[in-house]
């Protein structure tokens, strides 16, 4: 049930991976489906799913949505896209294009 869920205490355990990993510069939202963040990836929590998307620059949805029973897999899998965002637009930079915003983690890639 929801009610029995601290997302405060998930919320701070998503937020101290993505800060030990250094991609605190990544656009993301944890537990409000609502939030109209350009380019962020949610986690959020609705009919007793995790569920985890990405959006675009107008905040609409990018792809499918993926759903875990499991908090556990969801963090994970959402870490996981994080890094690969970085790892594309790393690669976006390398070969010329451009990212879909501006962060530390990409804009000085000169390999």
């Amino acid at each position: 049930m929801k009610k029995d869920i601290d997302f405060n205490y998930l919320k701070q355990q998503v937020d101290t991976e993505i800060k030990d990993r250094g991609l605190d510069s990544i656009f993301y939202v944890l537990f409000d489906e609502k939030k109209r963040l350009p380019w962020a990836f949610h986690l959020f929590y609705r009919d007793g799913k995790f569920m985890i998307n990405g959006r675009d620059d107008r905040s609409y949805v990018i792809g499918n949505t993926i759903e875990f029973t499991s908090f556990e897999d969801a963090k994970i899998a959402f870490l996981e896209k994080l890094e690969h965002f970085v790892k594309s637009n790393q690669f976006r930079v390398k070969i010329g294009e451009t990212p879909d915003y501006s962060s530390p983690l990409w804009d000085d890639v000169t390999e």
